[in-house]
Parts: structure tokens; C-alpha cells; sequence
């Protein structure tokens, strides 16, 4: 079994956990309210910014063109399809709240991120992303698993998370982890569900 593999069946019981909150099983069960869904699109938009950036880290830091060109292509994507897929819902789906207070709200997640990548560098900033990307994969896989009515801006969102860019994207980030044969299984650990624990926070911070 791959160091990955390894790592995600040890994390098996924390990414169902992750998996347990409201905004992911009401987006998987059809349930999610437009509210919601609203505040989602405000906080996970600052998250791809945050994303880019822990991106550009890992890019920064990499050892050779080859090292760097999975990421550079990921950060196309933030940068490309998810940057399009908010600008072209903010119209329809306006938030009337505070914005900057339902960022801070939801913070929780750039913070741990973006912190845990400047204090470890880029092996913690790729662990914590593959955390994250993985968590995405299965629930959105869930989803596209379930026949159920979605608001179509809801679906588009999941099935972008299930194509073969977002698929090549997680098995970059696994690769990189099956290389870090210097990083014990313990320190893996903790940047993984770290990662975990804080998405359930950023999740929890859509719902009212």
C-alpha cells in the first residue's frame, strides 16, 4: 500500500467525520437552503485564494520544473474554472450580510492552512491540501452517487470536484506524499486531520 493510501485508511474515521457536517450532507441529500449555500460561495471563495497561495508555496519551494508543474497546473485551475464559477454566480446569488464578518467567521481554516504551510513548509503545506482535496473527492463522489434535485449552481459545483482535472490534482497531491519518505507517520497524522478539523469548523461557519 501507497504512503498515501496508508495515510487516508488511517484517517478513514476523521474524513467520515468531516464528511458528517451539515452543509456536506445537505448538499448531498438535495436539503441545502439557498441561504446557505449563499454564505458558502463567500467563504469558499476567499478559501481558493488561500489555496493559491499555499499553492505558490509549494511552487516556490519546489526543486525542479518537474516538481512544480502539477501545482502550476492546479493553480491554473484555481485561478481559471473556480475563479469563473464565483464571479459568474455573485449576481445570482447575492449575500446581503457582512461579508467581512462571515469571512472571520469561517477563518478558522485559512489560518490553520496558511500558518501550518509558513511554520513546516512544503511538505505540511502538501499534506494539508491532499487532506482537503481528498475530503472534496469523497463527498462530491457521494453526491454524484445520489439522484436527488440540486440547485444547478450546487451541482455544477460538485461535478467539477469529480472530473479528471480535480481527480489528476488529488493524485498529484498523492504522489507528493508517497515521495516524503524523510516525515514519520505521527507528523503526517497531525498536519492530515489538523486539515480535517479545521474544514469541519469552515463548514459549520455556512449554516445558520
Amino acid at each position: 500500500m501507497s504512503r498515501s493510501a496508508e495515510l487516508t485508511a488511517r484517517q478513514h474515521r476523521n474524513l467520515v467525520a468531516a464528511q458528517r457536517v451539515r452543509f456536506i450532507t445537505d448538499s448531498i441529500d438535495g436539503s441545502l437552503r439557498d441561504d446557505d449555500f449563499r454564505r458558502y460561495l463567500v467563504i469558499e471563495e476567499e478559501f481558493v485564494l488561500t489555496a493559491v497561495r499555499i499553492l505558490g508555496l509549494v511552487v516556490a519551494e519546489s526543486e525542479s520544473l518537474d516538481d512544480a508543474t502539477d501545482h502550476v497546473v492546479s493553480l491554473s485551475n484555481l485561478v481559471g474554472e473556480q475563479r469563473e464559477y464565483f464571479a459568474g454566480l455573485r449576481e445570482q446569488f447575492p449575500y446581503d450580510g457582512d461579508v467581512h464578518e462571515l469571512i472571520e467567521s469561517s477563518s478558522v481554516l485559512s489560518n490553520y492552512a496558511l500558518g501550518l504551510a509558513r511554520r513546516d513548509g512544503r511538505a505540511a503545506a502538501l499534506v494539508a491540501m491532499f487532506a482537503a482535496e481528498t475530503l472534496y473527492l469523497s463527498w462530491c463522489r457521494a453526491a454524484m452517487d445520489t439522484s436527488v434535485d440540486r440547485e444547478p449552481a450546487l451541482q455544477d459545483w460538485i461535478e467539477m470536484h469529480t472530473r479528471p482535472a480535480f481527480v489528476a490534482q488529488v493524485d498529484a497531491l498523492a504522489r507528493e506524499v508517497d515521495a516524503m519518505d524523510d516525515m514519520d507517520d505521527a507528523t503526517l497524522d497531525e498536519w492530515f486531520v489538523g486539515m480535517l478539523a479545521a474544514e469541519m469548523d469552515f463548514h459549520n461557519a455556512a449554516m445558520r
